[in-house]
């Protein structure tokens, strides 16, 4: 629904050798740890490049059923998915899910000029999940659309800032487009000012800049399509990904924005 991201460890202690861990514990709350924290609340990395990789191989998939659908078609629909070895994380979203959680996802993005609004007639039944490799999508949507009770099966890459970064800023573009975004012009003094608010966010670990032309190769990679972006992101990793609701609300209605939201896995999604 909109054009694309996030893991510890157990550790164990041996306590037979007390008196020279004793020592070095006291030295490292002493020394280490301030000095760590100093570090963790310094200011983020960048604007740096997009990373060379790596470019993600799964996707998603959606199941739409037609208006004449009935109830056992879609219990054989679901069966029949979750079955398959090439898929993950199959479930069934009633319209109601669909509608609740189309809500949530609106709470935390913001758009300047709201976009385009789906109210709840919009919203169907569906099964939804994860493609292993999405290179053998066509074979999975053939199999699928075969069935009884389907109207389509729609499927995408997952999105290249998806599990490296956790929120993006899409700026104005430079010649607004008639009737979409922004209505002014985006201009340096505007995007130098959303840079250094970047790194005036305590949460932000490091920030990526994406130009045009990788964001092209995304969206291509996303679908299939010969599909042009011609906007630039900003992408930024959080030290908490937590604190995601909270990033976003401080670069609400911010100048030379287009949009704040969350890194989303999907254009469907």
């Amino acid at each position: 629904m909109s054009d694309g991201t996030e893991p510890r460890s157990s550790r164990s202690r041996l306590l037979w050798i007390a008196g020279p861990l004793v020592v070095a514990t006291l030295i490292a709350a002493a020394w280490g740890v301030p000095r760590l924290l100093a570090g963790s609340a310094g200011p983020p990395q960048g604007p740096l490049p997009p990373p060379p990789g790596p470019w993600p191989t799964t996707g998603t998939f959606e199941v739409g059923f037609g208006s004449s659908a009935t109830e056992a078609e879609k219990k054989a629909v679901l069966a029949a998915v979750e079955d398959r070895s090439d898929v993950r994380e199959v479930r069934y979203r009633s319209a109601e899910q669909d509608w609740k959680e189309y809500q949530e996802s609106g709470k935390l993005t913001w758009i300047r000029d709201g976009g385009h609004e789906f109210g709840r007639e919009d919203m169907s039944d569906t099964v939804v999940g994860v493609l292993l490799d999405r290179s053998k999508s066509e074979e999975f949507s053939r199999v699928i659309e075969a069935l009884p009770g389907v109207d389509g099966v729609y499927s995408q890459g997952d999105g290249f800032w998806y599990g490296k970064a956790h929120v993006t800023l899409r700026l104005c573009l430079r010649k607004p487009m008639e009737g979409a975004g922004c209505r002014k012009p985006l201009t340096t003094a505007q995007q130098n000012a959303v840079v250094e608010a970047i790194r005036g966010t305590p949460e932000v670990e490091a920030f990526y800049f994406e130009d045009p032309e990788h964001a092209t190769k995304d969206l291509r990679a996303r679908t299939d399509s010969d599909f042009t972006a011609g906007v630039s992101y900003y992408h930024l990793k959080l030290r908490d990904p937590d604190d995601v609701p909270a990033v976003i609300g401080r670069f609400r209605g911010m100048e030379g924005l287009w949009q704040a939201r969350p890194v989303e896995r999907c254009l469907l999604c």
